[in-house]
């Protein structure tokens, strides 16, 4: 089963519509960090106009913890979460290359499990993690 049937499957087991307009939105999320104005001129590229629409189902597909919401250099960008390779819903590293402006991801169950050891959370249950980094190339 691939990634998008593996959500498709999600929102129908637990007894949410599987809309045209989410399952368009799975499919320009796959593989891809974007904006809302980046995934809201995909949408209409494929007939979806309706703005109202696309704020409900983004909402509801990260209210779902099925799309995560990052932060990164003061914009915020969308990512898939359920069953990606480089992290789960909550925990993930992403990186971003200033240089390029690409964003990648980083899967690091070790770092992960270095930090919930810390002292300073041992008296908290941690919900997630989520590292950030902005970086460009080195000089040489």
């Amino acid at each position: 089963m691939d990634i998008k049937e593996r959500y498709y499957k999600k929102i129908r087991t637990d007894n949410m519509r599987l809309t045209k307009s989410r399952k368009a939105m799975i499919e320009i999320l796959e593989n891809q960090h974007l904006t809302f104005k980046e995934i809201q001129k995909a949408l209409a590229s494929r007939g979806f106009y309706n703005i109202s629409t696309i704020y409900n189902n983004l909402e509801f597909l990260v209210d779902q913890k099925i799309v995560v919401e990052i932060y990164i250099n003061d914009t915020k960008y969308y990512d898939l979460a359920m069953g990606n390779p480089m992290h789960n819903a909550d925990s993930h590293i992403h990186i971003m290359n200033k240089d390029t402006n690409e964003i990648t991801e980083v899967n690091s169950p070790d770092i992960f499990d270095y930090l919930s050891k810390h002292p300073a959370f041992k008296d908290l249950e941690l919900e997630y993690i989520r590292i950030i980094i902005s970086a460009h190339y080195k000089k040489k």
